[in-house]
């Protein structure tokens, strides 16, 4: 065993030395295209073995990928100039696409010998896209020069290379031709698009209504399969790739939807061996579960909630376990109060003033943010050394007993189920947010934009930490001071009012007592309107289109012109903004509306200041009724729309 394992170390290092003496002459030579099929074939026998690491080590310190270089350079152009020139071609992509597989390595040697600046081209050739249906070499050369950017795409360091380099507007020119004749070709530029594109970026991943159900039934195949593989895509990647096509809210009940998908999930959550595929499995799940419509239906699936259960009981693996135990409160419904985190929570300070979240990705800085605050004095919470226990319930304690709630942002935060579950539970428990940028170039959108709101961010990526944490420190205590000031309001006893009978309501309790903050609103979101509104003449493409002048002229021609108000700002595109919120997350719409109603409410009452009215006694029942009046013309305007 350790002769051959020296011998093929020592034909390796014999292929490079004799790929680097290569002269140009050689390159469209029989020779050339002997040297490159050892290296595609030697892939094949190496993964797997004891071997493989040395292998790829040795490539890398050899600098395959840019011995590789100039021979692609020299008829990248015209790749079928020749028999052997596109043999020379295939053995080099092959054996690029098999190394960067899971080798991050590779994957940085081959931006750095700059093939992006010679796939882009291909990809863009107008012959090629005019002859891709009736030409198999074509179409071959196509897919290997995706699977590898789809390799690099999901190297996360990697990503900016790949937008710059215009892969974005190439996968799109490919998608569309790719539609009849090479289904596999779609379904990886769609998975490379879904790690490389920006929130602004969605329209890229909602036309996929054939890429979806091809990549749920790759998914299908692979589980079914001893190698865990279909068409050299791992279940486990694949898994991945459509958590990732989740991200454009419109894909999740496409994914959803597809029948085969749930059983290859239960396969997946039952690999007791292969704790990385159970992770990605719970994580679509998680995904998808942020969608009321599938959250309610995986709800009722019986073994699904078994076996997340007993893996959320049972894993000795932190990352799945707490993985499975976030999927699951979220099928819940998300997390609840508890009676300690409650009674911390009431307490002049509680136990932790703040509290930070953030995704792995950016640890280290944001654990340097943590111990710069301990160091001043402040008492922070994180979960890197402070998670023990049931993480769920340590992570809404957290929340609960803290006054601020720091939010790291970068992509990966927004991808994460487990920080949108933190961020989302913040938001509904009233919880001060300081926004920290943390990632360059990346603009909040969808449900993180949602939460922000018009909130102003802290830009760690682009200043200098002293600087930036020195803004962070202002804003904490202002945050702090204006909270210490927030004046309370004593219990005054007022007579009671004469009981009035009404028609629809009656009233069997003998007491009363106050409702906890944000009652209302939850009571709100469970509000249904029975009657189906009837269909309104304009429409949603024209929704967007409305100026602020046209959106308040639609309001008030449906009973909105009381509360005018609320919306002097608000012109289409913010309106289908709101009930894309009612929609998605309707507690927090209702939250938005009382919020605003409140303060509409607060400027009048200070424009009544100077005079003692007489309507004043009355003025909480008055309110009550037009709040509710503006809740159920709003709530009928948005059912007009149906925003999904």
């Amino acid at each position: 065993m350790t002769t051959s394992i020296l011998f093929d170390m020592i034909e390796l290092n014999s292929k490079l030395d004799e790929l680097s003496r290569l002269k140009e002459s050689e390159y469209e030579t029989n020779k050339t295209v002997t040297i490159f099929q050892y290296f595609d074939k030697i892939y094949t026998s190496c993964y797997g073995t004891t071997n493989f690491q040395k292998l790829i080590d040795t490539l890398i310190q050899k600098k395959y990928t840019k011995l590789c270089y100039p021979i692609f350079k020299h008829f990248h152009t015209n790749v079928f100039k020749t028999e052997t020139c596109w043999h020379i071609t295939y053995y080099i992509l092959h054996s690029l696409w098999n190394y960067t597989d899971k080798t991050n390595p590779m994957c940085f040697a081959v931006i750095d010998a700059q093939f992006l600046s010679m796939f882009i081209p291909n990809l863009n050739n107008e012959i090629y896209l005019k002859h891709f249906s009736s030409n198999d070499a074509i179409k071959k050369l196509f897919e290997m020069i995706v699977s590898i950017m789809h390799n690099i795409a999901q190297v996360s360091d990697l990503v900016d290379e790949l937008r710059r380099s215009l892969c974005i507007e190439a996968l799109t020119r490919v998608i569309p031709t790719a539609v009849s004749c090479s289904v596999f070709l779609k379904g990886i530029s769609y998975l490379t698009l879904a790690y490389i594109i920006r929130e602004d970026e969605r329209a890229h991943l909602t036309n996929s209504n054939e890429s979806i159900p091809y990549l749920v039934g790759l998914l299908h195949e692979a589980v079914n399969t001893s190698d865990r593989r279909s068409n050299g895509l791992e279940a486990r990647e694949l898994c991945k790739g459509l958590s990732k096509l989740s991200v454009a809210n419109d894909n999740k009940h496409k994914i959803f939807s597809e029948t085969k998908l749930i059983d290859s999930l239960l396969n997946m959550l039952q690999q007791h061996t292969n704790s990385q595929e159970q992770i990605s499995a719970c994580t679509l799940i998680w995904n998808l579960c942020f969608d009321q419509n599938v959250r309610k239906a995986y709800n009722n699936q019986q073994k699904l909630n078994q076996i997340l259960t007993t893996i959320a009981q049972t894993s000795s693996n932190d990352e799945l376990r707490r993985t499975a135990s976030g999927c699951l409160c979220t099928l819940m419904g998300g997390p609840t109060a508890t009676a300690k985190a409650s009674s911390s929570s009431s307490a002049s300070t509680g136990n932790k003033t703040i509290m930070i979240s953030y995704n792995h990705d950016v640890q280290q800085l944001s654990k340097q943010i943590k111990d710069q605050l301990a160091a001043d004095g402040y008492d922070v919470w994180i979960d890197v050394e402070s998670m023990h226990g049931n993480l769920l319930d340590a992570m809404s304690d957290a929340i609960e007993s803290s006054t601020i709630f720091l939010m790291c942002l970068t992509e990966k935060y927004k991808d994460s189920p487990s920080c949108r579950l933190e961020c989302e539970y913040a938001y509904q428990r009233k919880k001060h947010i300081i926004p920290l940028l943390l990632q360059a170039n990346y603009k909040p959108d969808g449900w993180l934009g949602i939460i922000l709101g018009s909130k102003l961010y802290i830009n760690y990526a682009k200043k200098p930490f002293e600087a930036a944490y020195s803004e962070t420190l202002g804003e904490l205590q202002a945050t702090m001071n204006r909270t210490e000031r927030k004046p309370t309001i004593p219990s005054v006893k007022k007579p009671a009012s004469p009981p009035q009978q009404s028609s629809t309501i009656i009233d069997t309790t003998a007491t009363r007592t106050s409702p906890p903050k944000g009652a209302l609103a939850h009571l709100m979101s469970q509000f249904r309107i029975d009657k189906q509104s009837e269909t309104m003449s304009i429409s949603l493409v024209n929704l967007e289109k409305l100026s602020i002048t046209d959106t308040q002229r639609l309001l008030a021609e449906n009973g909105l012109e009381k509360f005018m108000p609320i919306f002097l700002d608000v012109d289409g595109v913010k309106l289908i903004k709101l009930f894309e919120i009612k929609n998605k997350a309707p507690q927090c719409y209702y939250m938005l509306i009382k919020d605003q109603w409140d303060l509409m409410n607060q400027v009048k009452e200070r424009s009544r200041d100077a005079s003692s009215s007489p309507t004043r006694t009355s003025s909480a029942a008055t309110s009550m009724a037009q709040y509710l009046q503006l809740t159920i013309a709003l709530d009928k305007l948005a059912d007009r729309f149906a925003i999904n």
